[in-house]
Parts: C-alpha cells; structure tokens; sequence
C-alpha cells in the first residue's frame, strides 16, 4: 500500500487554466456565436455550424486524426445542444470544465492533444482507435460512441419534456 502524493499547487493550477479555457471557449462559441445564429438561423443548422467552429478551433492540436475532429465535432454538438435546450450556458461551461480537468489532471489522459501533469499516470497501450492515442481520451472510438448515446440522451429528454409541454398547453387552450 502506498500513499499517493498529489501536488495540491499543481492541480489548482490545472483546475484554473481549464476554468479559463471552459469560460473562454463557451462564451465564444455557445454564447456569442451560438446565440447569434439562433437568431436567424434554423436551431439545428445553427447547431451544426458552431460545431463546425469549435471544431475548426481546436485544427491545429497535436495528434490530430479523424476520430478526434468528429469528437471534437460531437462535443461541439453535446455542448451546443444542452446551450440550445436549457438556454443556459452555465451547463455547458460546466460540463467542458470538468470533461477537460478530470480526463487530464486527474485521470491523465492527454487533453486535446496536450499532455498534462496528473494524479494518475496512465500507459496507454493496444490499439489507438480504441485508446485515443496521443490525442488522448478524445480521439477514441469509446469517446465517439459516448458522445452519441449522450446526444441522444440530451435529445431524447428535451424533444420528450418539449412535447409534454406541448400538450399540457394544448389542453389549457382546449378547456
């Protein structure tokens, strides 16, 4: 048995450069560039586009393949849809903070292509397209099937609440 010694000054650190880059990203894309397109855009087609855009921000990360730019794609899609359903980009924020912080400086896995001092230090071995690779978490196919079963999840509840909504309403105007 040994004891495990975490470098407190270490981890607040990372906790606070992802605050930033959870804040920053956000407000970018879900909140400004999001937002605007909601405006004059179908929801859906204002979804894809800031995905796009996210995307597209994250171009120049090191080990960068095909399965990490549909993730990074997917995650630009799970973070646009829960900004869209609740109208809250607080959830977003969130969600990115912690995704970034516990899959690098707690877990270790590389973050968007960035490795970071972490608690655990894993080896990664086997096949990349299940592991990620140097990409780290984010470009693995488990990460890709993760991503769609919680999109359709977000989806699911909020088209169902949405319709629930809907009918509760219609009875109202009907009595």
């Amino acid at each position: 048995f040994s004891v495990l010694k975490v470098d407190f000054g270490a981890l607040s650190i990372s906790f606070l450069l992802f605050i930033v880059v959870a804040l920053n990203e956000e407000i970018m894309i879900r909140g400004y560039v999001l937002n605007n397109l909601l405006s004059s855009r179908n929801k859906y087609l204002a979804l894809v586009i800031s995905a796009i855009i996210f995307t597209a921000m994250h171009g120049l990360n090191s080990s960068l393949g095909r399965i990490a730019l549909t993730n990074l794609f997917l995650a630009g899609i799970l973070l646009g849809s829960a900004y869209i359903f609740t109208k809250n980009l607080w959830f977003p924020i969130s969600l990115h903070l912690f995704w970034n912080f516990f899959q690098g400086p707690v877990l270790g896995y590389h973050v968007s292509g960035q490795q970071i001092e972490s608690l655990f230090s894993i080896k990664l071995s086997g096949n990349e397209m299940l592991n990620g690779g140097g990409f780290g978490f984010e470009g693995s196919l488990v990460c890709t099937l993760m991503l769609v079963v919680v999109i359709g999840g977000i989806f699911f509840y909020y088209l169902r609440k949405a319709e629930s909504f809907d009918s509760v309403q219609d009875n109202k105007v009907k009595n």
